[in-house]
Parts: C-alpha cells; structure tokens; sequence
C-alpha cells in the first residue's frame, strides 16, 4: 500500500484512539471530541509525524502527533526540513532531532 493511503488510514485511527484522551478531553468541547471519535480532525489543527517517514519514521499511531497547524506545526515541519537539507542527499549525520511529546502539543 502507498504510504500516503496508509498515512490516510493511521491518521484516523490515530484520532479515533486520542478521542478518550484525559488530556485531549481537556482541551476540546463535546462536538469536537465527537469528530475525534469519528477520525476527523479539529479545525486548525494537523496529524503531525513525530519523525518524519524520511528519516526512519512510521505511519504507527506511536509516532503521530494533534498539532496545531498554526504556528506548531509549521514550525516542525519547516525545522526539519531546513536540518536535512544541510546533511545534503548521501549524507549522514546524528542530530539532536526536534520531537513534539504526548499525543497532543501543544
């Protein structure tokens, strides 16, 4: 299967499971926690990979991350990017590689 149709399936089981989180419970009201159990995501906010499927990551619910899309994710995504583009193609390099914790962040 394409990663990005695998994504796509792990992406709303991965909602669906955090639907019943306490500290999601916490941050959402009653319609968007339905959606979440629905395996859709909040308006605003990104199923965000921990590490990235470039480098070694998985589409396994373990490594997704709720984020908001604003700035959060944009500031991930766009770290990230700028960090390998410095390693260069056949490059390697160990990295201090920046991780959101928790299944919701922030």
């Amino acid at each position: 299967m394409h990663r990005s149709l695998q994504f796509r399936g792990m992406r709303s089981k991965f909602l669906k499971s955090i639907s019943d989180n306490p500290e999601v419970k916490k941050r959402f009201d009653s319609a968007t926690l339905a959606d979440l159990a629905n395996g859709k995501a909040p308006k605003g906010w990104d199923v965000h990979h921990k590490l990235p499927l470039d480098d070694s990551g998985t589409n396994d619910v373990g490594n997704l991350v709720l984020i908001k899309r604003d700035f959060e994710h944009n500031l991930f995504t766009n770290t990230q990017s700028n960090i390998t583009r410095q390693i260069g193609t056949n490059g390697a390099k160990e990295i201090l590689w920046p991780v959101p914790k928790g299944v919701i962040y922030p």
